[in-house]
């Protein structure tokens, strides 16, 4: 018996490495900014779905990508193209002040929005005075 969830995710896996291959990748303009509890990272991608994000975590980097209609994009006649051209990707060192597994993602008008939560043990603590 064959798992469907398998087969699902080798061709999933292959269709991201083909255009990792085959198509052109961008930096997606990025910023990153903190506040007490936790560091955001927003990621501007316009022209890509929410099927399209892809959020991973390996060997303590965090790595984001998003593919546009590569087919589509390619083949229009542009007047004028101020965009770079091509899927995001960008890959960052993650410090161990991050609780990764916390970490979660939503991606909204274009824009992909990671929130990488703080460690408890490197948040500020308020020391009580008796």
């Amino acid at each position: 018996m064959t798992d469907e969830k398998n087969i699902v995710k080798v061709e999933e896996n292959n269709i991201w490495d083909e255009s990792f291959t085959n198509e052109t990748w961008v930096a997606p303009k990025t910023s990153i900014f903190e506040t007490e509890d936790n560091y955001f990272l927003t990621a501007d991608m316009p022209g890509v779905s929410r099927e399209n994000i892809k959020v991973e975590l390996e060997k303590g980097s965090l790595i984001i990508m998003g593919r546009i209609n590569y087919k589509d994009v390619s083949t229009r006649k542009y007047i004028l193209q101020e965009n770079e051209f091509g899927n995001f990707y960008r890959k960052f060192n993650l410090s161990d002040s991050i609780d990764s597994n916390k970490i979660d993602a939503k991606f909204e008008n274009g824009q992909l929005v990671v929130n990488l939560p703080k460690h408890e043990r490197v948040k500020p603590k308020n020391i009580v005075i008796n």
